[in-house]
């Protein structure tokens, strides 16, 4: 017996111990002694009665056998310490007499596990039933054994709606003929797999769920059931949709950014490539916006551009894009348009301008530039960008108001301004450009007041070029600023050597054109300051004159720059008043010296027009009560010196005393005509 495991007890009929093994003796704590004699009863907790233990043997049941082969049993130590045991018994006969053999093995280690098993399921099912996230349990099918509150609540329905069917009945109607997780899981024996899709709420709501599936085997591997995560990611969701509408859309008019017009523009290309069709890029310019910012406001600026792209969006087909390009550029992009379409929707843009905008309550009107470009074979989303661009500002150079379709001409004239803009910077290294001086006539006295300084371009090859020829290239590449600077210096520096080698000469005056870019050079003030300690002119003898004053992009620092520069004694005068958009609005901010009145005016003096000389004499009279004087330039005729005269003009330049002169021509004239 003391070769068995367990312990073993030998009984008779009455339940008396007959025998019992070492492991019996360590079991229950009584020695070999204690034990032979003792009633069985004595082993089991409760006390039970001698007849009751021996029946129960006798019968193979009984509280101390509960099956036919074993059972259970609360065992009883000596020390009155009690143990859940497992007991197995057979019968037994020796000489004749019947006995009991029983198996007794301690499985307080069994009860303890399971007792942890009960507890941890007892957890386990708290945290399913309190979890934030949807929980469900699954059988073998996928149909819905347990769900808790907050899968009850992500899927919109109560329990008893969701227990016995598939969670794949709840899915959206775009997912139905999708194969779902737990078919792959099975499929391809993965034991964990993740997914998001739609799920649909009875109310018809939409919500994005992450779902976890974890696939559960029994213990002979078979698939037994599947645990469920679901998570509800609509927020996320929504969130990233917002992100990508951000990324892909202007935030204050809310078309299409610059990003998804390209995007749109591949995909039409790429269709007409395939097809034989044709795409159409249109480039909008509004006109003149920056006045709208400067006068009325960034804000009102802002309501004029997405007015403007609601007007827009309303002439787009539905398979068109409508970009914001940027700041008051927008770009149509149209797939299967030829020219003719393409000029109809120029004409209805145009024509959608008609209409002021309404801003504040005050009416804007405002007309744009359309810069039109039909693809051609081998064209690219970026070559007909910049083919319309180019289109776009031929329109604006040109000084029109409408729409051109892109040519190759144009093209040609943006590659010679690009080649022009590179030949130009190697003429400010090499010393190429050259002054010339004409002069401004003070016509009360009669006399020269000083000259107003004029650049060429001495080209090696193409000779002397006019400021036409090579200056609109100059604002583009960032050498406008060089040019001025350089002008100025030169100019003022050739003012104090005349006055140095003419004596007689005193207080002449330099008047120098000044690009937008350069007052709003940070770099301004300082350089103006040294150039004038340099050269030691009196400021009061530097004329600055302003003509594309739309062009400033920052009128607030512009302005800033021309205070400090009046404050230092610097004159500030506006050239070719009253062509392009030089507005009376500009007067009351800017520190304004002298108006010179554009020479289309001047040339209307001395004829059968009359308006010209209305105009004119209107200016000077309101120049000069803000205490400004005027200047005519291009004046040609001795009629049209008498007019101004009659009219009241403070000073005038033009071709009736003097072509533009050199260096060498300057002092000879001055000699001549200067009277002290």
């Amino acid at each position: 017996m003391n070769l068995y495991p367990d312990a073993v007890l030998l009984t008779n009929d009455d339940g008396i111990l007959e025998e019992a093994n070492d492991k019996a003796t360590e079991l229950f704590g009584y020695s070999h002694e204690e034990l032979v004699g003792m009633h069985a009863g004595e082993l089991v907790a409760g006390g039970a009665s001698t007849a009751i233990i021996a029946e129960a043997l006798s019968a193979q049941r009984g509280r101390f056998l509960r099956t036919p082969l074993g059972g259970e049993l609360l065992g009883y130590r000596k020390d009155g310490s009690e143990f859940p045991g497992e007991v197995s018994t057979s019968k037994l006969e020796i000489e004749g007499q019947p006995f009991t053999v029983a198996s007794v093995r301690d499985i307080t280690p069994l009860h303890q596990a399971l007792a942890q098993q009960k507890e941890a399921e007892r957890l386990f099912a708290l945290g399913i039933d309190h979890s934030p996230i949807g929980i469900v349990l699954t059988d073998s099918d996928g149909s819905l054994t347990r769900v808790n509150a907050a899968a009850s609540r992500l899927l919109g329905r109560h329990p008893g709606q969701l227990l016995g069917r598939r969670i794949t009945d709840f899915l959206h109607p775009s997912h139905v003929n999708e194969p779902s997780l737990f078919e792959q899981a099975v499929r391809d024996d993965i034991v964990h797999l993740c997914n998001e899709r739609r799920y649909l709420r009875p109310d018809g709501e939409v919500v994005y769920v992450e779902q976890v599936v974890v696939l559960l085997r029994n213990s002979d591997g078979e698939t037994d059931s599947f645990y469920v995560h679901l998570q509800d990611v609509t927020g996320r969701k929504k969130a990233e949709q917002d992100l990508k509408h951000l990324a892909m859309h202007d935030p204050l008019t809310g078309v299409a950014n610059r990003r998804l017009l390209m995007e749109y523009l591949d995909r039409f290309l790429a269709r007409a490539r395939r097809a034989g069709g044709q795409v159409v890029v249109m480039f909008i310019d509004l006109d003149h916006f920056k006045v709208v910012n400067d006068a009325r406001g960034h804000t009102a600026g802002d309501a004029m551009l997405v007015e403007l792209s609601r007007r827009l969006s309303d002439l787009t087909r539905q398979g068109d894009v409508l970009a914001r390009f940027g700041g008051d550029e927008f770009v149509i992009g149209c797939e299967d348009m030829d020219a003719e379409g393409a000029h109809q929707l120029a004409a209805r843009v145009t024509s959608a301008l008609d209409e002021p905008f309404i801003i504040d309550g005050e009416e804007i009107f405002a007309k744009v530039s359309i810069g039109i470009a039909l693809s051609e074979p081998g064209d690219t989303t970026e070559s007909l960008l910049r083919k319309s661009d180019t289109a776009m500002y031929e329109v604006k150079d040109s000084g029109r108001r409408g729409a051109v379709v892109f040519h190759e001409s144009m093209q040609q004239k943006v590659s010679q301004r690009m080649a022009t803009e590179s030949q130009l910077r190697k003429a400010l290294q090499c010393d190429e450009l050259r002054l010339r001086f004409q002069p401004i006539m003070d016509l009360g006295r009669d006399k020269p007041a000083g000259f107003e300084v004029l650049v060429r371009w001495e080209h090696p090859e193409r000779g002397l070029l006019s400021p036409a020829e090579f200056l609109p290239a100059a604002p583009a590449s960032g050498l406008i600023v060089d040019i001025d600077k350089w002008v100025l210096e030169h100019a003022v520096r050739q003012l104090r050597e005349w006055e140095s080698n003419h004596p007689t000469l005193h207080s002449l005056t330099v008047a120098v054109n000044l690009s937008p870019r350069h007052l709003n050079d940070r770099n301004f003030i300082t350089h103006t300051k040294e150039l004038l300690a340099l050269t030691g002119i009196e400021p009061h003898q530097l004329h600055l004159e302003i003509t594309e004053i739309e062009e400033i992009t920052d009128l607030d620092l512009a302005i800033k720059h021309m205070n400090e520069a009046a404050e230092l004694g610097i004159c500030f005068g506006i050239d070719d008043f009253g062509a392009g958009h030089s507005s009376l609005r500009y007067l009351h901010r800017l520190p304004v010296h002298t108006l010179k009145v554009d020479k289309s005016f001047i040339q209307g003096l001395g004829t059968h027009d009359s308006r010209s000389a209305k105009i004119i004499g209107a200016v000077i009279n309101l120049a000069h009560a803000l205490g400004i004087e005027v200047i005519g330039e291009g004046v040609e005729e001795k009629s049209q010196l008498d007019e101004l005269l009659r009219l009241g003009c403070d000073k005038a330049q033009g071709f009736f005393w003097s072509k533009p002169m050199d260096l060498t021509e300057g002092p000879r004239w001055l000699e001549q005509n200067y009277r002290s």
